[in-house]
């Protein structure tokens, strides 16, 4: 561990308990201020739930600062403008009024949103800059983009602004006067234009608790049969993938079933999707459930699948292999660097049906074998424990920070 550093750290999502990338961003910002002296600036409506839960902390805490534009504009991000807008609107007011008070920080950091897209507006400041961890890089494999429906238009926009981005002015500005530039996975370095490459790291985004309890072999059964899917329930995150691939796979084994945990704006259109495919009351539809609850699910199943068509990271995934759950993935983006084939049968996304045929193939066999479901059960909570545990994270974090602060 080298010296202790004053770093102010951009988290525009960081917010304790609820999940996703606010709750990547708490995770970060509370445990690096046990290394340094953190300030966080983050939105103004996630005081109530940050100043709670500081308020029972104990040991070192990071210094928050509180920013917001002005109501009118919150109010045009509800009727129009949206998020992504309001966000960039926030990072440059941000800037501007820590203009003078960056010279008091020994590092800035760039955290969340964690997009490459969009990495703020830290450029030419007084210290150094390290962006990341980013990802966003991947794009939705092409063969796929017709289950969009009608979003098909703005995925596509999306998949084109991605292969554009080093054309971007505002990212070349950013990637140029960073000193390092995290990346999640490889799909997101390949956005970083090859002049800039030396600045790169690789750092998942994610993390698990080490204390978390893995599923005991006591809770195991024999049968195998019990799947879980848990995401939001949206156009990229495949379910529609997952039921087809379970409706073929029941053909071979009548015994499975599957519970679906998420909601979302692809919810009311799935379970007419089950209803089609004749699975009956094989498909239980839990809806979103609270976090706490998670874990006890992942004990009561046997197998996790993970169908996301475009994720970072997917921290559902990682959560599931620290349960110490075997799982079936599609082997792209984040996924295909988290899971192994030690932890997971790994399935190329390459045409629908043929995609939907090795998921069914992949979750049968699985099914059947309990003695390779414990063994990549075990290896995943294993590789989770050497990689992604908090404190290691942690410990890689503090190295690039030493890094930045001290290169020239």
């Amino acid at each position: 561990m080298g010296r202790r550093l004053k770093v102010l750290i951009s988290a525009y999502a960081c917010e304790p308990g609820k999940g996703s990338e606010p709750e990547v961003g708490w995770q970060w910002v509370t445990r690096l201020c046990e290394l340094h002296d953190v300030t966080v600036i983050t939105r103004s409506n996630n005081a109530g739930p940050i100043e709670a839960a500081l308020a029972s902390a104990t040991g070192p805490k990071p210094q928050f600062i509180f920013h917001d534009l002005p109501p009118w504009v919150t109010w045009l991000k509800h009727h129009g403008l949206g998020t992504w807008m309001y966000y960039v609107l926030w990072q440059a007011s941000l800037r501007w009024r820590l203009r003078r008070k960056l010279r008091e920080f020994d590092l800035i950091h760039h955290l969340t949103f964690n997009s490459f897209r969009l990495p703020g507006f830290w450029w030419f400041c007084p210290k150094p800059v390290v962006l990341g961890p980013l990802g966003g890089g991947q794009i939705c494999p092409w063969r796929f983009l017709w289950l969009f429906g009608r979003r098909l238009p703005l995925e596509l926009i999306r998949s084109l602004t991605v292969l554009a981005a080093p054309l971007y002015p505002h990212l070349l500005l950013s990637f140029g006067s960073a000193r390092l530039i995290l990346v999640a996975n490889r799909d997101t370095a390949a956005r970083i234009p090859g002049f800039w490459r030396s600045k790169v790291r690789y750092l998942l985004e994610a993390g698990i608790d080490p204390t978390a309890p893995g599923i005991s072999n006591a809770r195991r059964t024999n049968a195998g049969s019990r799947l879980l899917w848990i995401s939001r329930i949206e156009k990229i995150k495949g379910l529609d993938l997952m039921l087809h691939a379970f409706a073929e796979a029941r053909q071979r084994n009548p015994a499975l079933t599957l519970t679906v945990v998420g909601g979302g704006s692809e919810a009311a259109r799935m379970q007419p999707l089950a209803t089609r495919l004749s699975l009956g009351n094989s498909v239980r539809w839990l809806g979103t459930v609270p976090k706490a609850a998670v874990q006890d699910l992942m004990a009561e199943h046997d197998i996790f699948v993970f169908t996301s068509l475009r994720d970072t990271s997917g921290n559902v995934l990682l959560e599931a292999m620290a349960a110490g759950l075997p799982s079936v993935t599609l082997k792209h983006h984040g996924a295909a660097e988290m899971a192994t084939d030690a932890t997971s049968i790994r399935i190329e996304p390459t045409s629908f049906q043929a995609t939907v045929a090795a998921l069914a193939e992949a979750v049968v066999h699985l099914s059947k074998n309990a003695e390779l479901r414990a063994a990549m059960g075990t290896a995943a909570r294993r590789r989770v424990l050497e990689h992604y545990a908090w404190p290691k994270k942690v410990a890689v974090m503090d190295r690039f920070y030493q890094e930045a602060a001290t290169s020239e």
